[in-house]
C-alpha cells in the first residue's frame, strides 16, 4: 500500500477504502499466486503423461510379440507404475489448485463488486468522489484490476 503514496492517491482514499484496496490486492497476488500453479501443475501432469507414452511405445510396446504380453509386460514394469504415481499425484495436485484458484477468483470478483457498488461509502467526501477516478486508474495499471464497471 505504499505505492500509493508514491502515485498520490493517498487524499483520494478514505480508510476504509485503504483496508479494503489492500484486501482486493492481496487477493489478486494470491489469485494469480495459485494461477500460476495450477498452470505449473497442469505442465507437470501433462509432461508425465508424454514421457509414460514415449516410455510404453519406444521402449514397451516394440518389445512384445502379442498384446497379451505387451500388457502382461506393462504389469510387472516398476518403471510404469512409478510414472503412473506420479501422473496420478500431478493430476490431483492440479485438481485441487484448479479448486483453489476458482474460489480464489470468486472471492476476488466479489471484493471487486462490493467496491464498484459501495462507492458512496468508500469515498464519502466530494473531492474523494470527484478523484476516484485516479484510485481506479492505479489499481487498474499497478495490479490489473478494473474497478470502472462489473
Amino acid at each position: 500500500m505504499n505505492a500509493l503514496k508514491h502515485w498520490k492517491v493517498e487524499p483520494y482514499i478514505s480508510d476504509i477504502c485503504k483496508v479494503v484496496l489492500q484486501t482486493l490486492i492481496e487477493k489478486k497476488e494470491r489469485k494469480d499466486q495459485l494461477d500460476k500453479q495450477m498452470k505449473w501443475w497442469a505442465f507437470y501432469s501433462s509432461l508425465m503423461g508424454c514421457l509414460s507414452l514415449i516410455y510404453l511405445y519406444g521402449f514397451k510396446w516394440n518389445e512384445a510379440e502379442s498384446v497379451r504380453a505387451a500388457l502382461a509386460s506393462l504389469a510387472g514394469d516398476q518403471m510404469i507404475w512409478f510414472i503412473f504415481v506420479y501422473f496420478l499425484l500431478a493430476g490431483i495436485q492440479w485438481k485441487r489448485m484448479k479448486k483453489k484458484c476458482s474460489k480464489a477468483d470468486e472471492e476476488l470478483e466479489g471484493i471487486r463488486k462490493e467496491i464498484i457498488e459501495r462507492g458512496d461509502d468508500l469515498w464519502p467526501r466530494p473531492d474523494m468522489w470527484n478523484n476516484r477516478h485516479q484510485v481506479m486508474e492505479f489499481i487498474k495499471t499497478e495490479y490489473n484490476i478494473n474497478l470502472y464497471h462489473k
